[in-house]
Parts: C-alpha cells; structure tokens; sequence
C-alpha cells in the first residue's frame, strides 16, 4: 500500500516552515524500518488558499493527518478533497487534537482516529487494511517503552533546505531525545499522553546527532524535549558525547534541573540557548496552576544561564487562573529584575484535556468559547484573542494588558519573539 502522510497549514503562525514536520518523519521512518508499505510525507504549510489542488494528484492508499486544534479545521478540509479526488482512500488522523476529541473525529467522516503515540497504532491498522480484517475505528496507543527500539525520523522525506529555525543566523533542525513530561501544571495538555518519560539513551542520541551532523550537514539544532535535564547523570554523559562532534544547539530545561554544573555542561556541549518555561512572576500565580517553582528560584536560574554564557529564553503567560493587575504588576517587576536574553509572551489558551479546561470550577477562571482555527497560543502580534477571564480581569482588560507588557517586554530586552531578532537601541 502507498501510505501519504500529510501535515496541515498553520495560518496563525509567522513562519510555518519553521519546524520540520517531526512527528510525521517518526511516523515515516518507522513505518518504512517495520513494513514493506510506500510512505510519502507531504507538508501543506503555507498552502492554506489551494488544498483542493494540492491534493489534485494524489495517489495513495491511506492518508494519515496529525493536526493540532488550530489546524484541524484545515485537517478536516484536507479529509472533504480527498473525498473527491480518491473516494476510496482510508482516511486517519491523529495528534493532539485527534487523542483529546476521537469522538469528534469520527462523527467529522475519518475512517480511523489514532489516540496517542502513532508508531505502532498506525503500523497495526496498515497490517489490518492489507489482511482485509476488522479493526475499531478509534485505535489507543500502544506506549514505545524503549525509545532506542525507534529508527531516527526519515528526515530525507521533506526537503530540508525549506525549513529552519534561526539560531544565530543558522538554520536549526529539530530532534528530540525522550517522551513525556512528569509534572503537573494544570495549564498543560500532557493528561492525553502517558505520564511516564521516556529517554533516548546517550549513545542514541550521540548517533543522532552525528547523523544530523555529518550526513545531514547541519551545526545547529534544536532539541524539543519538554525538558531536557530531567536526568542528571544521563545528561551529563550525553554533553559529554557531544561535545567532539562540534554542535550548537537550543533546548529547554526546568529551573530545579538547570544546576551550575548541568548548566556548564551544556555550554561545553555546544548549548546557545535554552528556554526556561517561567509561566508568571506572581508567586500566587504558580501555585494556583501547580508550577513547582518559586519566583525566587526562577532569577536565580537566569543568573545561572548568565554565568554560564548560555542566553535564556523566558515563557510568560497573562490571562492563568487568579490573574488581576496586581500579579501582572509582579511579573512586570520580576521581568524587570530578571532581565533574561529574550522572552515569549503569550495569552493563555485554555486547552482540551488540561485540567483547567476539564474543571474550569475549580480555578478563579471564566472559559468562552474557542473557535478552533484561533486555538493557538504562539502567532503574529495584534492577531491575539483570550478566551479566558477572571474575577478580576476581564477579557478585553487581558488583551489590553497583555499588548502593554509584550512592548515594556521588547523594550527591555531588545528582542522581538517570532522574528528572532535583535533589536538595535537607538541610543
């Protein structure tokens, strides 16, 4: 069978070639490492205005979309053209918004939905559709236990040159080292994936990263664990490991894990940049959302990241259960304080299958309805809505406030989010 895997538009983003489609090269690679069928990636970024005659070609036997909820009203155009070009195509979606909503799904007209990791899902229906047997059209993950069992993604699928994320002037490609994420915070979408992280050992990511290195020809990456320094003593071997193959790369890390010496270890290993996800500079703010962190222990880890030489990258969020102008008051002043390399701010999106979203009751938060092509948290600047509201914000004073703070936060740090640019002071 001829399996085509297709990755849907992403409008609300500046750039939507930014990132390598990277779960579908995973898909790809082990597709292609486990079975005899014909994999194809096509990426429709930027091809929003002409999915009809994107799809005008296509030839294949199974489609299969990974879709986030923003993009999913594209996924689902995607799904009505190749109704009319192949009527007999299977149709499968998976991804996030697919494992949080399967229901919804199949209800839209997909032929199968995937729920979680598609690896091995997706393998299992191409078996069943080639023996011709039943199988539910809702398919749950069966978890990979053992990262290193997975062949590198089929990077050769798409055509790199299109894509890069800028680090210093250099086109980044994207990788990653383990799945998952084992904290709480109640802001956050993990309730749909397993709880457990897995990891890459280091000889593993060594050979990836030589991989990409030598045959791939590219010095700069970015590596998209959630955090990468979760495991001290694996991390340190892995700096180890990398630091002969003469790498430069950008990665994001918990402030609790971020020690001097994993700090400095990261820079002899090539670490440019590492993001640290802050959230707020309101004490009140982070406990109400389950951050395990202190206001205090976050400055402490940008001064860290200074000492080091590695530039950090703060993630801020305005509109979090119990917001008023008080706790944008503290994080405006704890910005102040910090004065990090760069920053993202961003409104907060109340996402299906997070904690808030499941039981906004339980929060000082008000939810509206979300129209799902605007469900984002990361676009272009004046282009932002918020859905959300407090007893003390509404939400037009969020959106006021926040277009406030994203200009003293610029002005201060003289970085533009989205651009990846620095901006020249005047004086």
């Amino acid at each position: 069978m001829k399996v085509v895997l297709i990755n849907p538009p992403s409008p609300f983003l500046i750039n939507q070639k930014s990132f390598i489609p990277l779960g579908l090269l995973a898909l790809a690679g082990y597709i292609r490492q486990e079975t005899e069928h014909e994999v194809q990636v096509l990426d429709l970024s930027n091809e929003e205005g002409r999915l009809a005659a994107a799809l005008k070609e296509f030839e294949g036997d199974v489609l299969g979309v990974s879709a986030t909820t923003p993009q999913y009203p594209h996924a689902c155009a995607i799904l009505s053209a190749l109704r009319q070009v192949a009527p007999k195509a299977t149709a499968v979606i998976g991804g996030v918004h697919a494992s949080c909503v399967p229901d919804r799904c199949v209800a839209d007209g997909w032929d199968y939905v995937v729920v979680g990791e598609g690896e091995r899902a997706i393998v299992r229906l191409l078996d069943t559709l080639r023996q011709g047997t039943a199988i539910a059209r809702i398919i749950p993950a069966q978890v990979v236990e053992d990262p290193d069992t997975l062949p590198f993604p089929a990077y050769e699928a798409v055509d790199l040159a299109q894509y890069g994320y800028d680090i210093d002037g250099h086109k980044a490609l994207t990788a990653i080292t383990s799945r998952g994420c084992p904290f709480e915070c109640s802001f956050c979408s993990k309730d749909v994936w397993p709880r457990k992280v897995r990891f890459h050992s280091p000889e593993y990511v060594e050979r990836m990263v030589r991989h990409i290195r030598q045959d791939l020809q590219y010095q700069y990456l970015q590596l998209l664990d959630d955090t990468l320094v979760l495991k001290k003593d694996r991390l340190l071997e892995i700096c180890r490991l990398l630091d002969p193959l003469d790498v430069r790369f950008r990665c994001y890390g918990h402030v609790r894990g971020c020690t001097s010496e994993v700090l400095h270890a990261l820079k002899r290993a090539g670490c440019v940049e590492i993001g640290i996800g802050i959230e707020s500079g309101s004490q009140r703010i982070l406990d109400a959302v389950g951050k395990p962190a202190t206001i205090e222990e976050n400055l402490a880890m940008v001064e860290r990241c200074r000492e080091a030489g590695i530039a950090s990258n703060v993630f801020i969020m305005i509109g979090l259960p119990g917001e008023s102008r008080e706790t944008v008051a503290e994080t405006h002043a704890w910005m102040e304080r910090a004065r990090p390399d760069k920053f993202g701010y961003n409104i907060f999106m109340p996402y299906l299958g997070t904690p808030i979203y499941n039981h906004p009751e339980r929060y000082d938060i008000q939810l509206f309805p979300v129209e799902e092509e605007h469900a984002w948290v990361k676009g272009r600047q004046g282009e932002y809505h918020a859905y959300v509201a407090t007893s003390a914000l509404t939400r037009e004073e969020i959106i006021e406030l926040f277009t406030a703070e994203f200009q003293f936060f610029t002005e201060l740090t003289r970085w533009r989010p989205g651009y990846n640019e620095r901006l020249v002071r005047a004086d």
